[in-house]
């Protein structure tokens, strides 16, 4: 489906109405300047860590990326080039993969003085910090693709002492760096090494801090920002918690004519909703469009309003497959055809108009994993090969919702099961539009498939679904999404296997007691296996996906992004990635609010250029 803009309606509004002519382009007024790049962040989502070794989190990663670069990055057309690195290259089956740094990288202290040289060996102590249980590091799954990091972590787990020789990672010299991956070859790896994972880190540095070791409990790296070293774009300035934080440019960067602004201003707002008021003063150079601003906006005719666009991430309803409160509800939950009522029963377009009043259908989701993560050696995108092939239409279906809610009944009521199923849905509490939301996905359940078959039980928790809510299971079902760390489909599919992230398995210390992974588990492992025949590695978890939507063990929700904003910075000059979006290299900030229909002549000449390149943009 090919992505509809809003600029087609508005333009159409224009034609019909006359209303955007004169009232439009003096909509705003306001200067910016193209230097300074003014971003924000809400009350409560500051960072809570700069060690980017140990976090995972992207309330930390929007910051430390600026501040800490890796070996290689995206461009703005979504190819692949050096950052520390200089140049690269693997063996013949992906299992060995050297770096070469580039000449004079420095590392740097946050009052701008050089601290030292950036050597091959940084990259060592950076996984050889995150494999030290101590430091309970959220990285080490993506360390573990390397050979022996895996029983090096669990050697220290135990109490040994394993030598840093047993893992895939090594300076050849001091410019050289060489990893070698565990089970076989990993085409992938150039993309993982982006991660902060494989971001480099300065022994000396580290080691004289108090407690770096952690052994007390403490992580003294990142826990102010002179706490860390910097080898990015910008050195953290002027901080204040909750408050406003400056970057300013490094000094001793080792590329200077692509840092775009000499100072980048972040503050910290009461939410969402109220970015408009600084943008209009030109106090923020971007702010998102609540539905309600949206309409307000366009009733004045403003020809300023931009549809975000999509991100490579889908958002689904994960169904609790862990005992719950509830053996009518575990009973249900473990029924393939209870599963596929609901995955059919659910109206995505009603629960998504909360957030895109306009244009919704953009943004329906038919698949796990979203469009655009993976591509083809010939182009194809991941989610349209294999037996994804068969996911391409809008799953709502009240028909089809309704023979498999009487298939379920028949079995379940043979099962000694009593109608109506209690499902638990809980959110956070707070947000207005998530509220609004969760109601939404109860009027669309209980309404298409009716009050005596399921009841959505609504409910809130104070701060964290997984101590609240999860732990505990008291629920039945939850919103999230996955976005890859690198691009391969293996980093999506392995969260929802036995042992995988989402599943829970390790956390409630409890096997699975309603879904049978056994199936899916070994069509990922099949395809895993493949390491030569990349279309055909694709097309073997593109089966295994297609599986996982079959016995609906996820609900897909929606598409992230599509939402609309006001803007004066040129979406299409950010590295694209679809991941990594805070990064600020090459971005271009105009010193106008830029109207959707000159962000369309950027976005044409955009694709235009990825399409010379042998991208293929649906």
């Amino acid at each position: 489906m090919k992505r509809r803009t809003l600029i087609s309606g508005l333009m159409s509004a224009c034609f019909i109405l006359g209303a955007c002519s004169d009232s439009a382009s003096n909509e705003y007024s306001q200067k910016f300047d193209p230097k300074v790049y003014q971003d924000f962040i809400t009350i409560g989502q500051d960072y809570e860590t700069l060690n980017y070794l140990i976090s995972m989190k992207a309330v930390d990663g929007r910051v430390t990326t600026n501040f800490i670069d890796g070996l290689v990055t995206y461009d703005r057309y979504g190819q692949t080039v050096g950052s520390l690195a200089e140049s690269w290259e693997h063996n013949e089956d992906n299992s060995v993969w050297t770096f070469h740094l580039r000449d004079g990288l420095k590392w740097t202290t946050r009052s701008g003085e050089v601290y030292g040289d950036l050597t091959a060996d940084d990259f060592v102590y950076g996984v050889e910090y995150i494999l030290d249980p101590s430091h309970a590091s959220l990285n080490t799954e993506m360390v573990f693709l390397l050979d022996g990091a895996r029983e090096y972590y669990e050697a220290k787990e135990a109490g040994e002492d394993p030598s840093m020789d047993m893992v895939g990672v090594k300076a050849i010299d001091e410019k050289t760096i060489q990893y070698t991956m565990a089970d076989g070859g990993k085409p992938y790896f150039i993309s993982a090494a982006m991660y902060q994972a494989f971001k480099p880190a300065n022994r000396q540095f580290i080691e004289s801090l108090p407690d770096s070791n952690g052994l007390d409990g403490t992580q003294t790296f990142g826990n102010s920002p002179d706490n860390i070293l910097y080898c990015g774009m910008y050195l953290m300035g002027d901080y204040s918690k909750d408050s406003e934080k400056t970057y300013v440019k490094n000094p001793n960067y080792w590329d200077p004519e692509n840092v775009t602004f000499d100072k980048v201003v972040v503050k910290a707002i009461r939410d969402n909703e109220s970015a408009l008021e600084y943008f209009e003063r030109g106090e923020l150079n971007w702010a998102p469009l609540s539905a309600t601003q949206v309409m307000a906006e366009q009733e004045k005719g403003n020809a300023y309003i931009v549809q975000r666009e999509l991100y490579k991430t889908n958002y689904v309803l994960f169904l609790n497959n862990q005992t719950s409160y509830s053996d009518d509800t575990n009973k249900a939950m473990s029924n393939q055809n209870f599963r596929k009522s609901l995955f059919h029963g659910f109206d995505q377009d009603m629960y998504n108009e909360v957030n895109i009043p306009e244009n919704v259908e953009s943004v329906r989701a038919s698949t796990f994993t979203g469009v655009g993560a993976f591509i083809t050696s010939d182009n194809q995108d991941y989610t349209t090969i294999g037996g994804l092939a068969e996911h391409q239409d809008y799953p709502y279906d009240k028909t089809l919702a309704e023979e498999y809610k009487q298939k379920a009944i028949e079995e379940l009521t043979a099962e000694g099961v009593s109608f109506p199923i209690v499902l638990r849905y809980t959110y956070k509490s707070g947000n207005e539009t998530v509220a609004q939301q969760a109601q939404l996905l109860k009027q669309s359940f209980e309404t298409n498939l009716g009050t005596d078959y399921i009841t959505i039980e609504l409910g809130e928790y104070a701060s964290s679904w997984y101590t609240e809510i999860r732990d505990a299971g008291t629920y039945a079902l939850h919103t999230g999404g996955w976005t890859p760390d690198y691009a391969d489909p293996i980093n999506n599919l392995n969260t929802m296997m036995s042992t995988g992230q989402l599943n829970n398995v390790n956390d409630l210390k409890q096997g699975l007691s309603h879904f049978d992974m056994s199936v899916y588990d070994e069509m990922v492992n099949t395809a895993n296996a493949e390491v030569v025949d990349i279309n055909k590695r694709y097309e073997l978890f593109a089966d295994a996906e297609a599986y996982l939507l079959d016995q609906a063990y996820v609900i897909p929700l929606y598409r992230s992004g599509g939402t609309y904003m006001v803007t004066s910075v040129n979406t299409y000059s950010k590295p694209y990635s679809g991941g990594d979006s805070s990064y600020l290299k090459g971005w271009e900030v105009l010193d106008h609010a830029i109207s959707a229909e000159e962000m369309e002549g950027y976005r044409q000449e955009w694709i235009a250029e990825r399409q010379k390149l042998g991208f293929n943009d649906q």
